[in-house]
C-alpha cells in the first residue's frame, strides 16, 4: 500500500486520535488531565479531517469530504460548549454529544478503510453495513450512558440546591491585605475538607484587584468548618504562575495566614469555623 507523506501523517494522526479519544471517553472527567487530553484530541482530529479533505479526491467533492466537514463542525461545537459553557445548563450534554459523534466518525472511517483496503474484506457490502450498524448502536448506547449520568448529576444538584435553601446561610467576609493595587484579579476558593483542600473547592469567586487593602464577601455558606486559599492573578491568565520547583511567582494567601514548611499549608492549619451569624477573617497575600 503506497501512501504519500500527507497520507502517512493522516494515518498517524488517526491512530493517535483513536488512543487519546478512548482515554478521553473513559477516564475521569473535569480535571486538568481531562482538559489536557481534550485539547490534544481536538488538535489531532482537526488535522485528521483537514488532511482528509486533501486525500479523498476521487470524483472531486464526495461523501468523505462531507463527513470530514461534519466532524470539524462537531469538534468546533465540542470546544465552544466546554470553553464557554454554552448553551446554558445544556452545555455538558452538547459537549458530550459532539465528542461522541466525532469519535464515532473516526471509528466509522476506520471501518470504511478496512473494507476498502483489506483484500479479504473488499466487496463485502453486507458485512460492511452490519459493522457500521453495530457501531452506531454501540455509540448510541455510550451516548445514552453519558446523558444518563448528566441527568443524575443535574437531579443531585437540584436536590442539593433545595437543601441549601432550607439551611441557614452565613456570610464570610475576607479582609485582604498585600494586594498589588489594580493588577489583574483575585481568585478565591473555599474548601470544606482536608481531602478536597487545594484540589476541588466547594465555592469560588474572582474579583478585580482593588486597593492594597480590600474586602470581599462570600455569601450563602452553611455554618461549618472551612479553609480559604487565594491568589492574585496579576496577568489575568486564569492560573497561578510559578517559578522553578513550583514556587508561586504571584501573591498567594491562606486563611489564618497559614504557611507551609515546604509548599502550601495543610487544611488543618488554614481551617476556621464559620458561625451562623457570619464571620470576618483577615488574609495577607505574600509573594
Amino acid at each position: 500500500m503506497h501512501l504519500t507523506l500527507i497520507g502517512w501523517l493522516h494515518t498517524l494522526a488517526c491512530c493517535y486520535s483513536l488512543i487519546i479519544g478512548a482515554k478521553l471517553l473513559w477516564a475521569a472527567k473535569g480535571g486538568t488531565a481531562h482538559q489536557r487530553d481534550g485539547r490534544r484530541y481536538i488538535y489531532a482530529m482537526v488535522f485528521v479531517n483537514l488532511s482528509a479533505l486533501g486525500i479523498y479526491q476521487i470524483g472531486g467533492f464526495n461523501i468523505f469530504h462531507v463527513l470530514a466537514l461534519c466532524t470539524l463542525a462537531s469538534l468546533a461545537i465540542a470546544f465552544a460548549s466546554a470553553r464557554w459553557q454554552t448553551p446554558g445548563r445544556q452545555w455538558l450534554r452538547v459537549h458530550l454529544t459532539a465528542i461522541v459523534f466525532s469519535y464515532y466518525q473516526l471509528i466509522g472511517g476506520l471501518i470504511n478503510e478496512l473494507f476498502s483496503r483489506v483484500p479479504s474484506l473488499i466487496g463485502q457490502q453486507a458485512m460492511l453495513g452490519l459493522s457500521q450498524g453495530l457501531t452506531i448502536v454501540v455509540f448510541l448506547m455510550i451516548l445514552s450512558y453519558f446523558w444518563g449520568r448528566t441527568a443524575r448529576g443535574a437531579a443531585a444538584a437540584i436536590a442539593l440546591a433545595a437543601l441549601a435553601t432550607t439551611a441557614q446561610a452565613s456570610t464570610l467576609t475576607l479582609d485582604l491585605k498585600g494586594v498589588i493595587p489594580g493588577k489583574g484579579s483575585v481568585a478565591i476558593v473555599v474548601y470544606d475538607s482536608s481531602e478536597s483542600f487545594l484540589h476541588k473547592g466547594m465555592k469560588k469567586k474572582i474579583v478585580p484587584a482593588g486597593e492594597a487593602a480590600m474586602q470581599v464577601k462570600l455569601e450563602d455558606l452553611a455554618p461549618g468548618d472551612y479553609a480559604v486559599a487565594l491568589f492574585q492573578d496579576v496577568n489575568n491568565n486564569g492560573k497561578l504562575d510559578t517559578m522553578i520547583f513550583g514556587i508561586p511567582s504571584e501573591p498567594t494567601g491562606f486563611s489564618n495566614d497559614a504557611e507551609g514548611s515546604f509548599g502550601p499549608p495543610k487544611y488543618e492549619a488554614a481551617r476556621f469555623s464559620l458561625p451562623a451569624d457570619g464571620k470576618t477573617i483577615g488574609i495577607t497575600l505574600h509573594k
